[in-house]
């Protein structure tokens, strides 16, 4: 596959080492050819994973392999950490403040002149953007030595941690020193955007050194993708931005459009204009929209042409542009919300049948979209590439993936079975429970229900579980029908609303817990799919119902895409998502051979799934066989009280 190119799907269970299977063929490969690898990760602890797996290799070679790991601005800029402004910054705007002060870096140096790392900057409170000129850190990577540098890293691969470490002990700008390392690196990790913005991959290969034909590609997590590349295309109108844009022209001073109304005017009726069609949702979240709404809602409010249309909108990001350079010279971030609900308005019209559908949404903001259905043309930059491995525990059905991106008959599908002893992973429903929406409207008693046989549960299995709804809403539900007095007081329940740095201390302590305990969250969500549970951290999980996707007009108008482009509209926009979102959430208490646990579905649908669930069964006597499976293993014996009080 590496001397052909291509592309390959790879389906292997997390602890099988598919990082490494495929890292250690594809370096060798790269050496040999002068190709670089571009491992692109979703997440932080993705990158330290594959770079630690890097220098595990080239621990074994004859010669130093040099790796780099690269993030965006916002995360590695030392210079604006303290600047209360940066707060919320997109990576554009971000962009173009690093862009001026590595300029007046530049110029200084140019000059003669030379630029110290500031004392007010590190932990010394906020600091005012416009008091920043030049870089300091900036200045510091210009006066490096990259080869030399280049050789000591080679020689010891630093890990993430330790690369930022360095960075802040030699007053060196992080983000600058890994483009400049990544020109002389094997293996480069970034974000997917890195990949998949075309202005971002351009300067990416640049910093590399190469074209496409001589990139390697790997995707890590590639079940995440498909959905990734759809948002990267949407282009939203959420009636917060509009409400910005008009705070921002009433600020700075209205102004009239040419031959039209005032800026100020035009707003109001664009406002006005989405706020109308997304009442027509009803009690919905969204509704599609034909396909000239918004145009036809404009301009039977104002008048005129489509034409004259473009002109106003033409002058609205105008404006915006020249606000966005005034901030800049004034050190102030570059930001416009006339500017951007300008450009949305423009490209709306573009945006059209079949590759797009036009929404009107109520959540999670009041809004429009054109949804992208998609996600092929974004995809189209992979196949650019000398060659693409896409890997994921739950990248099946391959054909799904493969479809929904192009790769094209031609692309290698490999599902690599568990060799995780099969008895140490039982996996039962109960054929006597269903969350289907239709069947919980019909019976009011049917979530007080629920609660009561999730107690039951949680009563059989004595060790520490976790338990994932399809839904917060669903959860919150059933906490209230009584399960909240049937959990041990150290529950841990995850929320919409908790912020990320609470919800890893609860975490942590339901890891460190000496007894049995309980975790409630939500397939899909931080937990069912972004933490790890090794040993005895989680013994067994409970999957509340069937996770379909949320019904929406959107996930309609893709079922239906799908359906007259590859022919799966059903299996690939609602199955397979929730046969991932399954295996996900019963992933988290398997991560190695030694790893013992019992899953648990509550809902009779899923024995439409038992092809990907080898040994699904019924439930049974789940007590007797907890006590055989778990034996003296088991810490959490106790007895609660009935979920909702019934008899």
């Amino acid at each position: 596959m590496t001397r052909r190119g291509g592309a390959l799907l790879v389906d292997a269970p997390t602890g099988s080492g598919k990082t490494v299977a495929a890292l250690a063929p594809l370096i060798e490969h790269a050496e040999a050819a002068d190709h670089r690898i571009l491992y692109l990760v979703r997440t932080h602890a993705q990158e330290v994973q594959v770079l630690a797996e890097v220098r595990a290799i080239s621990h074994r070679l004859d010669h130093p392999i040099l790796a780099m790991g690269l993030q965006g601005r916002q995360r590695r800029c030392f210079l604006l950490e303290g600047v209360p402004e940066m707060k919320g910054a997109t990576a554009e705007e971000h962009g173009k403040l690093c862009a001026d002060r590595k300029r007046a870096t530049e110029r200084s140096f140019a000059e003669g002149g030379a630029i110290e790392p500031s004392t007010e900057l590190p932990e010394e409170g906020p600091v005012d953007l416009t008091d920043l000129d030049g870089c300091a850190y900036y200045a510091r990577v210009l006066q490096t030595d990259i080869e030399e540098l280049a050789d000591k890293f080679g020689q010891k691969l630093p890990s993430p941690g330790e690369f930022e470490s360095y960075s802040r002990e030699e007053n060196l700008c992080p983000y600058e020193l890994a483009k400049k390392l990544s020109g002389r690196a094997r293996l480069v990790t970034a974000p997917y955007p890195f990949f998949f913005h075309p202005h971002i991959r351009r300067s990416l290969l640049d910093w590399m050194g190469g074209g496409p034909d001589r990139v390697d590609l790997v995707v890590d997590e590639a079940h995440h993708l498909t959905d990734h590349l759809r948002d990267l295309s949407t282009v939203s109108l959420p009636q917060e931005s509009v409400r910005r844009a008009r705070a921002e022209v009433a600020e700075r001073g209205d102004f009239a459009l040419p031959d039209g109304p005032s800026a100020s005017r035009f707003l109001e009726i664009v406002s006005q204009s989405i706020e109308l069609l997304v009442e027509r949702c009803g009690p919905d979240d969204d509704t599609i929209l034909p396909p000239n709404a918004l145009e036809d809602a404009l301009l039977s409010e104002i008048g005129g042409t489509s034409h004259r249309l473009d002109t106003w909108l033409g002058a609205l990001v105008s404006w915006g542009e020249t606000l966005r350079d005034e901030r800049r010279r004034q050190r102030r971030l570059p930001r416009s919300w006339v500017h951007a609900v300008g450009l949305s308005l423009l490209s709306w019209p573009q945006l059209s049948a079949p590759e797009y559908v036009k929404v009107a949404a109520r959540q999670p903001r009041r809004a429009l979209e054109a949804y992208a259905l998609d996600a092929r043309g974004p995809a189209e930059p992979i196949r650019s590439c000398h060659l693409s491995v896409h890997l994921s525990g739950t990248l099946a059905p391959l054909e799904e993936y493969r479809d929904s991106l192009g790769l094209g008959e031609e692309t290698k599908l490999l599902t690599v079975p568990s060799f995780f002893p099969p008895e140490n992973r039982l996996v039962f429903f109960d054929p006597n429970v269903s969350t289907r929406y239709e069947e919980l409207r019909a019976d009011p008693g049917a979530i007080g229900d629920i609660a009561d046989r999730l107690a039951e549960v949680l009563l059989n299995l004595p060790v520490k579980t976790a338990v994932f709804f399809p839904s917060f809403d669903l959860m919150e539900r059933v906490l209230a029908a009584g399960l909240a007095g049937a959990l041990p007081p150290t529950a841990v329940i995850e929320s919409r609303r908790l912020p990320m740095g609470d919800l890893w201390r609860s975490i942590e302590g339901f890891k460190k817990e000496p007894g049995g305990g309980v975790l409630l969250g939500v397939t899909g969500g931080r937990i069912a799919e972004g933490v790890d549970f090794p040993d005895d951290e989680l013994e067994a999980v409970v999957v509340v119902g069937i996770p379909y996707p949320r019904p929406s007009a959107k996930r309609e108008a893709l079922r239906a895409y799908l359906d007259s482009t590859v022919g799966h509209g059903w299996e690939y926009a609602v199955e397979a998502p929730a046969q991932r979102a399954i295996l996900q959430a019963l992933g988290r208490m398997i991560r190695s051979e030694n790893d013992r646990g019992i899953g648990v579905i509550l809902d009779r649908r899923a024995a439409s799934f038992a092809a990907a669930l080898p040994g699904l069964a019924p439930v049974g006597d789940l007590g007797a066989t907890a006590r055989a499976f778990y034996g003296r293993r088991a810490r959490w014996n106790r007895v609660a009280p009935a979920a909702s009080g019934k008899a």
